[in-house]
Protein backbone atom coordinates (compact mmCIF):
# COMPACT_ATOMS: atom_id res chain seq x y z
CA UNK A 1 0.00 0.00 0.00
CA UNK A 2 1.25 3.55 -0.97
CA UNK A 3 2.41 5.56 2.30
CA UNK A 4 -0.23 8.02 1.42
CA UNK A 5 -2.59 9.66 -1.60
CA UNK A 6 -0.82 11.97 -3.84
CA UNK A 7 -2.31 15.60 -3.73
CA UNK A 8 -3.97 16.11 -6.63
CA UNK A 9 -3.72 19.95 -7.10
CA UNK A 10 -2.74 22.09 -9.72
CA UNK A 11 -2.19 26.11 -10.51
CA UNK A 12 -6.14 27.40 -11.75
CA UNK A 13 -8.07 25.06 -10.20
CA UNK A 14 -11.65 26.22 -8.82
CA UNK A 15 -12.07 24.27 -6.10
CA UNK A 16 -10.04 21.70 -3.81
CA UNK A 17 -12.27 19.14 -1.85
CA UNK A 18 -10.30 19.00 1.84
CA UNK A 19 -10.63 15.29 3.30
CA UNK A 20 -9.29 14.88 7.15
CA UNK A 21 -6.85 12.00 5.82
CA UNK A 22 -6.64 9.09 3.47
CA UNK A 23 -8.54 5.81 4.32
CA UNK A 24 -6.58 2.81 3.57
CA UNK A 25 -8.86 1.99 1.05
CA UNK A 26 -8.58 4.88 -0.84
CA UNK A 27 -4.79 4.70 -0.42
CA UNK A 28 -4.61 1.39 -1.76
CA UNK A 29 -7.04 1.89 -4.72
CA UNK A 30 -4.50 4.94 -5.18
CA UNK A 31 -8.17 7.34 -5.24
CA UNK A 32 -9.54 9.84 -3.02
CA UNK A 33 -12.87 8.29 -1.47
CA UNK A 34 -12.23 5.07 -2.96
CA UNK A 35 -14.56 2.86 -0.20
CA UNK A 36 -17.41 1.50 -1.50
CA UNK A 37 -19.47 2.59 1.89
CA UNK A 38 -18.62 6.36 0.85
CA UNK A 39 -21.07 8.57 -0.46
CA UNK A 40 -18.80 11.26 -1.96
CA UNK A 41 -18.51 10.37 -5.90
CA UNK A 42 -22.41 9.50 -5.88
CA UNK A 43 -23.33 13.17 -4.15
CA UNK A 44 -20.67 14.77 -6.27
CA UNK A 45 -22.49 12.91 -9.36
CA UNK A 46 -25.60 14.75 -8.05
CA UNK A 47 -24.67 18.29 -8.31
CA UNK A 48 -23.62 20.61 -10.68
CA UNK A 49 -20.05 20.80 -9.61
CA UNK A 50 -19.79 18.38 -12.53
CA UNK A 51 -21.23 17.66 -15.91
CA UNK A 52 -21.97 13.70 -15.00
CA UNK A 53 -21.12 10.71 -13.41
CA UNK A 54 -17.91 10.49 -11.87
CA UNK A 55 -16.42 8.13 -9.40
CA UNK A 56 -12.96 7.88 -7.64
CA UNK A 57 -11.41 6.91 -10.71
CA UNK A 58 -12.03 10.40 -12.43
CA UNK A 59 -10.33 12.12 -9.45
CA UNK A 60 -7.17 12.75 -11.32
CA UNK A 61 -9.24 13.61 -15.08
CA UNK A 62 -11.30 15.82 -12.70
CA UNK A 63 -8.36 18.56 -12.01
CA UNK A 64 -9.19 19.46 -16.07
CA UNK A 65 -13.07 19.03 -16.36
CA UNK A 66 -16.03 21.60 -16.80
CA UNK A 67 -17.79 23.25 -15.64
CA UNK A 68 -15.28 23.36 -12.85
CA UNK A 69 -11.55 22.22 -12.27
CA UNK A 70 -11.59 20.39 -9.15
CA UNK A 71 -8.43 19.00 -6.95
CA UNK A 72 -8.22 16.54 -4.07
CA UNK A 73 -5.89 16.86 -0.79
CA UNK A 74 -6.06 15.86 2.91
CA UNK A 75 -4.84 18.16 6.12
CA UNK A 76 -2.91 15.35 7.40
CA UNK A 77 -1.36 13.06 4.77
CA UNK A 78 -0.75 9.80 6.77
CA UNK A 79 -3.42 6.75 6.32
CA UNK A 80 -5.38 5.85 8.60
CA UNK A 81 -9.39 3.85 8.24
CA UNK A 82 -10.67 5.20 11.41
CA UNK A 83 -10.20 9.06 11.44
CA UNK A 84 -10.73 9.07 14.71
CA UNK A 85 -7.21 7.97 15.20
CA UNK A 86 -6.12 11.19 13.73
CA UNK A 87 -5.46 13.47 16.80
CA UNK A 88 -7.02 17.38 17.34
CA UNK A 89 -2.56 17.93 17.44
CA UNK A 90 -1.92 16.00 14.60
CA UNK A 91 -4.46 18.21 12.42
CA UNK A 92 -3.04 21.51 13.39
CA UNK A 93 0.49 20.34 13.69
CA UNK A 94 -0.13 19.81 10.00
CA UNK A 95 -1.73 23.07 9.07
CA UNK A 96 1.58 24.41 7.48
CA UNK A 97 2.18 21.46 5.14
CA UNK A 98 -1.73 22.02 4.48
CA UNK A 99 -1.65 25.76 3.24
CA UNK A 100 1.75 25.27 1.21
CA UNK A 101 -0.27 22.50 -0.63
CA UNK A 102 -2.93 25.16 -1.20
CA UNK A 103 -0.75 27.59 -1.93
CA UNK A 104 0.53 26.02 -5.16
CA UNK A 105 -3.18 25.61 -6.26
CA UNK A 106 -4.62 28.83 -5.66
CA UNK A 107 -7.93 27.76 -5.66
CA UNK A 108 -10.94 29.39 -5.83
CA UNK A 109 -13.14 27.76 -3.36
CA UNK A 110 -12.15 25.11 -0.98
CA UNK A 111 -14.54 22.52 0.62
CA UNK A 112 -13.59 20.36 3.30
CA UNK A 113 -15.76 17.18 3.53
CA UNK A 114 -16.06 17.04 7.24
CA UNK A 115 -16.38 19.48 10.13
CA UNK A 116 -13.68 17.64 12.00
CA UNK A 117 -10.67 18.83 10.38
CA UNK A 118 -11.97 22.59 9.81
CA UNK A 119 -13.17 22.77 13.06
CA UNK A 120 -10.01 21.50 14.82
CA UNK A 121 -8.00 24.55 12.62
CA UNK A 122 -10.36 26.72 13.24
CA UNK A 123 -11.77 26.24 16.95
CA UNK A 124 -15.27 27.81 17.65
CA UNK A 125 -15.47 29.49 13.99
CA UNK A 126 -18.12 27.35 12.96
CA UNK A 127 -21.78 26.91 14.82
CA UNK A 128 -22.64 23.26 15.01
CA UNK A 129 -24.28 21.56 12.36
CA UNK A 130 -23.36 25.18 10.28
CA UNK A 131 -22.41 23.66 6.94
CA UNK A 132 -22.11 25.47 3.93
CA UNK A 133 -20.01 28.56 3.16
CA UNK A 134 -17.87 30.13 6.33
CA UNK A 135 -17.14 33.68 7.54
CA UNK A 136 -12.94 33.13 6.57
CA UNK A 137 -11.04 33.04 3.27
CA UNK A 138 -7.90 31.16 3.07
CA UNK A 139 -5.54 33.08 0.74
CA UNK A 140 -8.37 34.57 -1.38
CA UNK A 141 -10.26 31.16 -1.34
CA UNK A 142 -13.80 31.26 -0.11
CA UNK A 143 -14.00 27.64 2.37
CA UNK A 144 -16.89 25.44 2.30
CA UNK A 145 -17.80 22.81 4.71
CA UNK A 146 -19.88 19.36 4.19
CA UNK A 147 -20.78 16.47 6.53
CA UNK A 148 -18.76 13.92 5.99
CA UNK A 149 -19.85 11.81 3.46
CA UNK A 150 -17.91 8.15 5.02
CA UNK A 151 -20.69 5.33 5.55
CA UNK A 152 -20.06 6.01 9.37
CA UNK A 153 -21.69 9.69 9.42
CA UNK A 154 -24.70 9.44 7.51
CA UNK A 155 -26.77 11.44 9.65
CA UNK A 156 -26.63 14.33 7.60
CA UNK A 157 -25.57 13.25 4.41
CA UNK A 158 -29.53 15.28 2.95
CA UNK A 159 -27.43 17.91 3.94
CA UNK A 160 -24.81 17.56 1.50
CA UNK A 161 -26.79 18.40 -2.16
CA UNK A 162 -27.54 21.86 -0.88
CA UNK A 163 -24.51 23.17 0.17
CA UNK A 164 -22.80 21.52 -3.03
CA UNK A 165 -25.45 23.69 -5.25
CA UNK A 166 -24.76 26.54 -3.30
CA UNK A 167 -21.09 26.17 -4.03
CA UNK A 168 -22.09 25.84 -7.30
CA UNK A 169 -23.81 28.75 -7.57
CA UNK A 170 -20.86 30.52 -5.78
CA UNK A 171 -18.65 29.72 -8.05
CA UNK A 172 -20.99 30.39 -10.89
CA UNK A 173 -23.21 27.85 -12.52
CA UNK A 174 -26.86 28.13 -11.92
CA UNK A 175 -28.64 25.47 -10.68
CA UNK A 176 -30.86 23.54 -13.05
CA UNK A 177 -34.13 23.40 -10.39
Amino acid sequence: MPPTLPDLLRPGLDLVFVGINPGETSARHGHYYANPGNAFWRLLSGSPLVSRLVTPEDDLSLAHARPFRIGFTDVVKRVETDSTKITTAEVRASVEAFRARLATARPRAICFTGGRQFDDLYPKMRPRHGWGRQPLDLDGAEVWVIPSTSGRAAAYRGQIAAVLADLARSLGVRSAA
